[in-house]
């Protein structure tokens, strides 16, 4: 009886610690917070606060007057992690327009990352 036990707590320790390792070697998802979270002004992101996010742990980027998270997508992108490393931290508009023009997948993908709008400067 008594060794009964001892495997199932040994065999529930086990599975909680092999979750545990599984979680923690995910990739970020596009609804994690990123490391540094700027605040938005009313109107939404600027384009300095963008560019606070320009590496391989926190990429944001501004494609057609939206911003986007797109860290969780760097390991996932198709075409390979430097073309989203590429544009972390500015303006990927015309990246994003040269390779995806009237393409429905990926802006529908890019659409899953928004976090605001770029700002209005005035």
């Amino acid at each position: 009886m008594q060794k009964n036990k001892i495997i199932s707590i040994t065999l529930g320790l086990a599975v909680v610690l092999i979750a545990g390792i599984v979680a923690l070697n995910q990739p970020r998802g596009k609804n994690d917070v990123p490391p540094v979270t700027p605040t938005p002004t009313a109107d939404g992101y600027t384009l300095a606060q963008v560019a606070m996010h320009s590496d391989l742990n926190s990429c944001w980027t501004a494609v057609n007057g939206n911003v986007y998270d797109v860290t969780g997508w760097i390991a996932q992108h198709p075409g390979g992690e430097q073309a989203i490393l590429s544009i972390c931290g500015k303006d990927g508009s015309s990246a994003f327009n040269d390779q995806h023009a009237n393409q429905r997948r990926p802006a529908d993908e890019l659409a899953g990352f928004k976090i605001g709008a770029v700002a209005v400067m005035q």
